[in-house]
């Protein structure tokens, strides 16, 4: 597999290019059981320094609780072995440790780690080793268990799976390894933007303004909208774009299990799915939350992920009764979406007849948005925009407004529908959209 060189990654200070130096530098000096040892021991020290986590000691107390641990266990370090001891302890300090380089690298969308030997990063949908090791894998442990912490998590033998977040673009995700080969394994997802619009997307090359033009009036006018795409293809970035189209007399409810979805809007209120504790109590599920939301006079619903039936009954519900909606699912495809739908369905509604399924899909959802990595550019772009329709001999039908076409060398999209069930919304509101008078083939730069 391909190496990720801390090298080649380029920033403007100087300073942060040097950090990273003696970062990797350090990672490749394993060092002794002894040194591990007063290592621990030191880091136990530190973390006792201070009442307040947000203070830390200089590096003259550093170099003195070093001196301390070393004589109260028997040991005389050279001051390179000083040195390696403070390196790491002030490796520490940054807010992700050793793995702060590729937090700072807007390149990298998540960092993967399996055992202190063993962390790659992945850019686009490219896996990447890395040569950054932690000191031990009892390093590593403490390690998981302090960002764990930081990201309002835990993970034991009886809870082994466990979601964080910290603050609004790291999440983590933890398996321990009791359920691992090796582990714990740890996942960081790294959302890059703070605030996103529709004309940032337009920037980096997601689809041209014509097809944000669309989108943005299709939300505006109250229509549920499907974002789907397999992992790291930006589809909680889309959501956080379009999401902010919507009008601010608008009240909206953004319903997640982990906190990703954050809005400037006057009037938004944020929920959490919870999982059941060790004791098997204190579960709150999709549909409580949405039926919470109900009695709040919400009129839009925001629902981060439907990954099981009850989740996407429950998003399906709630916008079939009339609140426009955002969501994501995972699908190789527009068609797959909605076949993933149904069946989410079907096992939710055991027994409900599939044409009754596709009834429900119909009422609830009318635009579905497909994302997916271009083979081309190794950028993130829309590939589908399809409409739904209604469903018709057990059918439901599916209207193709937008397509990206890469098998003619130069990428680009091509309109291949230009009558819209919605053409009165787009056409006479604040800002028209007019399909008919759109050229066939739409470009960004690539």
């Amino acid at each position: 597999m391909q190496k990720f060189d801390l090298s080649l990654l380029t920033d403007l200070d100087p300073e942060l290019q040097v950090k990273r130096k003696n970062i990797k530098d350090n990672s490749h000096q394993q060092l002794s059981t002894a040194l591990l040892h007063i290592l621990q021991e030191v880091q136990h020290e530190v973390a006792c320094f201070s009442e307040d986590e947000n203070i830390s000691p200089t590096i003259a107390e550093l170099n003195g609780i070093i001196n301390q641990v070393s004589k109260k266990l028997g040991f005389e370090l050279s001051s390179y072995e000083k040195d390696q001891i403070l390196s790491y302890v002030e490796t520490e300090k940054n807010p992700f440790g050793i793995l702060q380089p590729f937090v700072d690298d807007k390149r990298i969308s998540d960092i993967i780690i399996t055992n202190y030997a063993n962390i790659s990063v992945q850019q686009g949908r490219k896996n990447l080793n890395t040569d950054i090791t932690f000191p031990s894998q009892s390093a590593y442990e403490a390690f998981v268990e302090r960002i764990l912490k930081k990201g309002g998590a835990s993970i034991s033998t009886k809870k082994p799976i466990a979601d964080g977040m910290i603050g609004s673009f790291a999440r983590l995700h933890a398996v321990h390894q009791s359920l691992c080969d090796t582990g714990p394994y740890l996942t960081i997802r790294l959302n890059r933007y703070r605030e996103v619009l529709c004309s940032d997307l337009v920037k980096v090359g997601m689809a041209p303004q014509e097809i944000f033009d669309y989108l943005q009036t299709i939300v505006k006018t109250g229509q549920t909208v499907l974002v789907v795409g397999e992992v790291a293809t930006g589809k909680t970035t889309l959501v956080r774009a379009l999401a902010s189209t919507i009008p601010e007399q608008d009240a909206i409810l953004v319903i997640e299990d982990t906190p990703e979805i954050r809005l400037t809007h006057p009037h938004v209120r944020y929920m959490r799915t919870r999982e059941a504790n060790t004791e098997g109590q204190g579960r709150v599920a999709p549909s409580e939350c949405i039926r919470a939301g109900m009695r709040m006079a919400m009129n839009r619903i925001i629902f981060g992920e439907m990954r099981d039936a009850e989740a996407a009954e429950a998003f399906v519900d709630v916008c079939a009764s009339g609140h426009p909606g955002l969501s994501t699912i995972h699908a190789k495809s527009g068609t797959d979406a909605i076949t993933r739908l149904e069946l989410f369905l079907g096992r939710a509604e055991k027994g409900v007849a599939g044409e009754v399924l596709l009834k429900q899909i119909a009422t609830a959802v009318q635009v579905v948005v497909f994302l997916s990595i271009c083979p081309i550019t190794g950028k993130r772009r829309i590939f589908e925009v399809k409409e739904l329709g209604v469903v018709a001999d057990g059918i439901l039908r599916q209207k193709d407004i937008f397509r990206y076409d890469t098998s003619k060398g130069q990428p680009r999209w091509e309109i291949l529908c230009r009558s819209s069930n919605f053409k009165e919304s787009l056409e006479n509101g604040n800002n028209p959209v007019f399909l008919s008078k759109m050229p066939p083939y739409l470009n960004v730069s690539l």
